[in-house]
């Protein structure tokens, strides 16, 4: 698999607010750009995300912002690919090795232009579905352990960046 990005996950932050019993809602902010990572594009689009996990409901929230890259910039191979052009990885190592495909955001309605860019608001995607239809057999408690450990990478595939 390629690993060649448009963006690279510059940091992962994680923040954690205790929910009921051994539930919880995690948050992690992330800042993207393309200088940085495993397989630096040298891309001048920045970004910020904010993922949200919720444990009880085994759900994935994001919400994106990109400057640089708008949604006809985005790989059209996976525009029309269920996996869409932008995902998670999961990798072997902080410093790269071998990723796994884990959380899928199908290109759709919630691809926005911006001024500068564009926004991707993704809510409640359910881990098993997005794991299932990758094929992934990492399970949502090591994926909950892959973001704690600064493993999980968000990609933007465009054209330029393939």
């Amino acid at each position: 698999m390629s690993r060649v990005f448009s963006l690279i996950l510059l940091t992962i932050a994680g923040v954690v607010s205790a929910a009921p019993a051994q539930a919880e809602t995690l948050t992690f902010n992330v800042a993207l750009d393309g200088k940085y990572g495993s397989g630096p594009t040298g891309s001048a689009a920045t970004g910020m995300a904010q993922i949200t996990v919720d444990t009880e409901r085994r759900t994935i929230s994001l919400d994106l912002t990109v400057d640089g890259i708008t949604p006809d910039a985005l790989w059209d191979k996976l525009v029309a690919a269920p996996i869409g052009p932008v995902h998670l990885h999961k990798y072997a190592t902080a410093a790269g090795g071998d990723s796994v495909l884990v959380v899928p955001f199908p290109f759709g309605p919630e691809y926005k232009a911006t001024g500068n860019g564009m926004r991707l608001t993704a809510k409640d995607r359910d881990y098993a579905a997005g794991a299932a239809l990758l094929r992934s057999g990492l399970s949502f408690e090591d994926f909950v352990a892959a973001m704690r450990g600064g493993l999980i990478v968000l990609n933007i595939h465009t054209d330029a960046f393939n």
